[in-house]
């Protein structure tokens, strides 16, 4: 790992206090979580007017907040229309665990080198919460828990730009298996993201990189699984 620039056992730590979530995040996060979970469709068209009445926020968070679901694929922005919900695209879906795969790769090295035995310890926590909701076939809870798991190892990577670029992978990710991801499926993926982190705070590489191919295979079979069936919610 020397070549990460850190010292092993997670000699880098973070200096800066939180700061403060703007409006035009907390809209986008609301309408993120709107769009994964389906309470707005694919398909449907709202106006900019009616998701600030629902959020209790102005048009300009939420216009901002739009421009940034737009990036991702989530909506299409129609002049005098609307905001057009996209579909999901399984096809793109796989293209898109293409790139995801040495990303994950990338984040675990980099937790391993740099995380703090405070984070991989919360990262252990976290994935408890994450087999006790699988286990429940708990489809809120689980996603929850999986985000908080995605967003953890992340931040224990110290690289903001990675953190960038995985947090719009990680909510195309969690809108395509919110859709598509069976219930049944639940336990075995939680084993499976369960024994990369386990690995991965006893800072063995090899190990976790070796959960990460396992889990990737999983998620591409599962993907094209999908193509066979209706989406599940």
């Amino acid at each position: 790992m020397a070549e990460l620039g850190f010292a092993g056992g997670g000699s880098a730590t973070p200096t800066d206090a939180p700061r403060p979530r703007s409006l035009a995040e907390t809209a986008y996060d609301a309408i993120e979580q709107m769009i994964i979970s389906r309470r707005l469709a694919p398909g449907a068209m709202v106006s900019e007017g009616e998701l600030g009445a629902e959020l209790g926020l102005g048009r300009t968070p939420v216009r901002e907040a739009l421009a940034r679901l737009k990036t991702i694929g989530f909506v299409e922005v129609h002049p005098r229309r609307g905001v057009l919900v996209t579909r999901v695209d399984i096809i793109k879906h796989l293209e898109l665990l293409e790139v995801r795969r040495p990303l994950d790769e990338t984040v675990a090295r980099c937790a391993i080198a740099r995380g703090t035995e405070d984070d991989l310890a919360r990262l252990l926590d976290r994935v408890t919460g994450l087999r006790s909701t699988a286990e429940a076939r708990d489809r809120e809870a689980y996603f929850r828990h999986k985000r908080a798991l995605h967003e953890g190892l992340v931040g224990a990577a110290y690289n903001p730009t990675l953190t960038g670029t995985m947090a719009a992978l990680h909510a195309q990710s969690r809108r395509f298996w919110y859709t598509y991801e069976p219930t049944a499926s639940f336990p075995d993926c939680a084993a499976i993201h369960a024994a990369i982190v386990s690995r991965i705070a006893a800072r063995d590489a090899g190990a976790a990189l070796a959960g990460i191919a396992t889990l990737f295979d999983f998620l591409d079979r599962m993907t094209r699984r999908a193509l066979d069936r209706r989406p599940l919610v």
